[in-house]
């Protein structure tokens, strides 16, 4: 494969030292070698700026940005901003990819004339090491914008993430992360999407998103386990005026993000639960304004409806302590 396209590789880096290097040595193995790897220190604390200043010393494929604190989104926007290469991807630095993915996804970007790809993901435990194929493409094809954005709604073998994705730089010609929220792929990728028109999807698992605690997608409840909600609070508007055939699919994305509210809250401790009361409230209004959609939506599983009913008429806390103390 000729490799005349330059790929910039963005990756955000805050206290990271004992995974960075595992992170950047799979993006340096690619079979793809031509890209610039754009490491954003974002004010870490501990020795990660330093790793970073050595892989740029080792190889001029690297470049260092070191920062301020501002957040993932910030150092993402930061990348974007210095970029050169004609493609765009994002690699989490406690994350780490197989050596073939940039062939393969500039390879069906190539193929098919587009502009974004998606390809598939490991799921890897850090308490077991244990991998799995998470969410991934059943096959190679080619999809209308509009059919990615619904799968994404529905969790159809492929969500929000930014990182299992190849992009082209005019994608994000005007989009970037909103700073200071979490969840921050979600407002920005039916955007991209539907920007794209015709998105490659790839039936291979290429990144390995590795869970470890403290993470951001693990921490305790507060102000930024609300964010995922105010983010469908304007995208289901948005479908509604603009592509209202996924209006249904938009409102199970909504539903959804209300009740990772609500669990969130009822599963936190007494003083939690008190401090957010009223987001709390506020989503289990909504929620039980959706329960005609909810008991007659398909997109709905068993579980899943029974535990949105029980947080809609709040019964859930009750009926958990009841099934636990049976257990």
């Amino acid at each position: 494969m000729e490799q005349d396209i330059l790929i910039s590789v963005i990756v955000p880096v805050y206290n990271v030292e004992a995974y960075l290097p595992r992170c950047v040595d799979s993006i340096l193995a690619q079979t793809y070698s031509n890209l610039e790897i754009i490491l954003v220190d974002d004010g870490t604390r501990d020795a990660s700026d330093k790793i970073c200043d050595d892989y740029a010393r080792k190889d001029s494929r690297v470049r260092v940005i070191h920062k301020e604190n501002g957040g993932l989104s910030s150092a993402r926007n930061a990348g974007i901003d210095t970029a050169k290469g004609e493609y765009l991807a994002f690699v989490d630095s406690d994350d780490w990819i197989e050596p073939e993915t940039y062939e393969t996804m500039l390879g069906l970007a190539r193929q098919y004339g587009v502009k974004l790809v998606c390809g598939g993901r490991y799921d890897v435990s850090s308490e077991t090491g244990q991998r799995e194929v998470g969410l991934c493409p059943p096959r190679q094809e080619v999809v209308d914008g509009e059919e990615v954005v619904r799968r994404i709604f529905l969790w159809e073998n492929i969500d929000s993430a930014s990182w299992d994705k190849l992009y082209h730089r005019s994608l994000f010609r005007e989009i970037r992360f909103p700073l200071g929220k979490i969840c921050e792929d979600i407002p920005i990728m039916y955007r991209i999407v539907l920007d794209a028109g015709r998105v490659a999807m790839c039936d291979k698992p290429f990144y390995n998103y590795y869970h470890r605690p403290g993470s951001i997608t693990t921490a305790s409840v507060s102000e930024k386990t609300f964010h995922f909600a105010e983010h469908t609070a304007v995208i289901y508007p948005y479908i509604c005026l603009n592509h209202p055939h996924l209006k249904n699919e938009a409102r199970y994305f909504r539903i959804r993000s209300l009740v990772h509210t609500m669990l969130c809250v009822d599963l936190a401790g007494k003083a939690a639960r008190k401090e957010f009361a009223g987001q709390y409230r506020e989503a289990a209004r909504e929620l039980r304004a959706s329960l005609p959609f909810l008991l007659t939506s398909p997109f709905f599983g068993q579980k899943e409806r029974l535990t949105d009913l029980t947080l809609a008429l709040g019964a859930y806390r009750l009926l958990r302590r009841i099934y636990h103390g049976l257990k």
